[in-house]
């Protein structure tokens, strides 16, 4: 009896932590070939052209950031380049007292009282390390990967979405931001991109004027393929982060899941492909997924968007992480769903998007 009073409720707080979102639109299959060609030329740029981006690969790394500034400047909007400089840490390695600079530019919206919406993405790779899931040590001169799933799939959906909203009038502000150092060492640091940003917009615009935040985290693999590193996460398996690939999640802790579950709704009102919102406790670090987790330690109800990552793909954290892997039909579909997910959120007319 007494084993029933543990499982039980730990059985029902693990059926509880999963809820797919079929469908409720029209069911039209919209023509994504002009979204991928715009996705693709963002990823083969951050991937292939610059490649392994970080403060181990600094020029690479001012690149990219120079790339996003200029795509958004493109788009009409002003860019804000938030630098800060990092510790002195010696887990750091070279990287220690570098600068680093996340990159936001804003949406204002047509209600001035009405709450702000922020999306972001990491633009920064996974430096080498002795294994694919571990913090650190660093290990310099060991290759880390391109990222082209883990990030510039994000960064292309940030873009693609920036621009897609940039002349929309939203009842609310947008904030767009690319994010530093959300990998290893930096991840859940005080250094962390996010973690700064974070912080500086509560204090700026207070915590009730935020509706919430939601990343865009690895977005890009939506097709079969071997999967070992999943046997080391039995836990996603339990909580339902099912070993498919034919869902898009959006992955939040407790403190999301109201906010999470309500953009799933909407995502699925305006979009054929199906999401799957996923709900975990905060117990370690590893229990938060990407940069949702620095909205999260401010009270600010966050989540991420992504493909479900290592739990669907083995190139994760790895060199093989290149821009030809990625399933671009798919990944295009997911991002007119965000579009449309974001104007419906924000009061803003439903997007025209050409259909099969």
């Amino acid at each position: 009896m007494k084993f029933l009073h543990l499982i039980l409720p730990l059985f029902f707080m693990l059926t509880t932590c999963t809820q797919l979102y079929n469908p409720t639109g029209s069911g039209a299959i919209p023509k994504t070939e002009q979204v991928e060609k715009i996705l693709r030329s963002h990823v083969f740029m951050l991937a292939e052209t610059i490649g392994e981006r970080n403060h181990y690969h600094q020029e690479a790394y001012d690149r990219a950031a120079e790339y996003i500034c200029k795509e958004f400047s493109s788009y009409g909007y002003t860019v804000d380049k938030q630098t800060y400089v990092l510790a002195n840490d010696s887990d750091y390695r070279s990287a220690a007292g570098k600068t680093a600079c996340n990159i936001e530019v804003r949406k204002p919206g047509t209600d001035p009282n009405a709450p702000w919406l922020i999306i972001g993405a990491h633009y920064d790779t996974r430096v080498g390390m002795k294994r694919w899931n571990v913090h650190g040590p660093v290990i310099e001169g060991k290759t880390g990967t391109p990222g082209a799933n883990d990030n510039a799939s994000g960064v292309a959906a940030l873009l693609y979405v920036a621009k897609q909203l940039k002349n929309v009038p939203t009842r609310n502000g947008i904030i767009f931001v690319a994010y530093a150092n959300e990998e290893a060492p930096f991840f859940q640091t005080d250094d962390m991109g996010s973690r700064r940003h974070a912080r500086k917009v509560v204090q700026e615009l207070g915590k009730n004027n935020i509706m919430g935040m939601f990343t865009l985290e690895s977005m890009g693999i939506y097709s079969p393929r071997v999967n070992k590193k999943r046997r080391t996460a039995i836990a996603g398996s339990l909580v339902g982060i099912l070993d498919r690939c034919d869902y898009v999640a959006f992955m939040s802790t407790f403190s999301g899941k109201a906010y999470s579950r309500e953009c799933a709704e909407t995502f699925a009102s305006v979009s054929r492909f199906p999401v799957r919102s996923v709900v975990f406790g905060y117990l370690t670090r590893g229990i938060a997924w990407s940069d949702d987790w620095s909205y999260m330690k401010e009270d600010i109800p966050s989540f991420a968007i992504t493909d479900t990552a290592y739990m669907r793909c083995d190139d994760y954290h790895e060199t093989s992480d290149t821009a030809d892997k990625l399933d671009y039909r798919e990944f295009a579909e997911v991002c007119i769903g965000v579009d449309a997910m974001v104007r419906k959120l924000t009061g803003a007319p439903a997007p025209v998007t050409p259909t099969r």
